[in-house]
């Protein structure tokens, strides 16, 4: 009976412990997927340089003052860290009422518009003709460059030349072939979704696709169905392809 006492009142006491832990970590919001940081382990790093500061050689009483070399990098690295989350911003969305313009309503059969090519040479102004490759190009570019997708695009197209062809390959092929840009199977994951919904008759709006963004929607606009003039990009790639469709220039050559 003591026994079974004592050891509920230790399973109490670890609940309690943990319950405490668990109150000791916050998140600051700023990132999505944020775990959350130790408020009481980072207390105890900065109390660590308050020691060194104040204490043996980097004492205010004559020491050498080693801590005072510290502090400037630390400070350095803190407002690092803040200009960075101030360049940070949120992906644009759209909201529902934007997802049904006419602007990204699903290419007709008899559409003929054919993008001009551009000195910024975007990876989907060659790809124009299929709408699916335009999309899958804006996804491949998430979270990377066009300097990194570059050198993989061809052989992707050559394992997965259509949405039909796609939806037949393994996804751990896929997954493969893009290891280099980063979310392997997730961007596989998503591509092959894409790509059975695509197939499919029921969408009216590329928008009403899954893993279609402004972005993505906005170059399905740009360079699938002509209507480029119905939206105002804002992926700093994208926006230079649409002044240049504003400027005219290529109506001429």
């Amino acid at each position: 009976m003591t026994s079974n006492l004592m050891e509920g009142g230790a399973e109490k006491k670890r609940k309690r412990e943990h319950k405490k832990k668990k109150k000791d970590f916050e998140c600051d919001g700023e990132e999505e997927g944020c775990h959350g940081r130790s408020v009481e382990v980072r207390a105890s790093v900065m109390g660590l340089f308050s020691e060194f500061a104040f204490n043996g050689s980097g004492s205010s009483s004559g020491g050498t003052g080693h801590a005072s070399s510290i502090w400037p990098s630390i400070k350095k690295f803190e407002k690092k860290g803040e200009a960075q989350k101030k360049k940070r911003k949120a992906s644009p969305r759209l909201t529902a009422a934007q997802m049904r313009d006419v602007a990204y309503l699903r290419r007709r059969p008899n559409n003929r518009w054919i993008p001009p090519k551009s000195p910024h040479e975007l990876l989907q102004e060659g790809h124009y003709h299929d709408p699916w490759r335009v999309l899958v190009i804006c996804m491949l570019l998430n979270c990377t460059s066009g300097g990194q997708v570059r050198p993989i695009l061809n052989d992707f197209f050559t394992l997965c030349p259509d949405a039909k062809t796609t939806t037949k390959v393994a996804q751990t092929e896929i997954a493969q072939l893009t290891h280099c840009l980063g979310l392997k199977n997730t961007r596989a994951e998503k591509i092959k979704f894409l790509s059975e919904r695509y197939l499919k008759e029921g969408w009216t709006h590329v928008t009403f696709l899954p893993g279609v963004g402004k972005y993505a929607a906005d170059a399905y606009a740009i360079f699938c169905t002509g209507r480029w003039d119905r939206v105002v990009p804002e992926d700093h790639m994208l926006t230079r392809y649409w002044e240049f469709l504003r400027k005219g220039k290529w109506i001429m050559e």
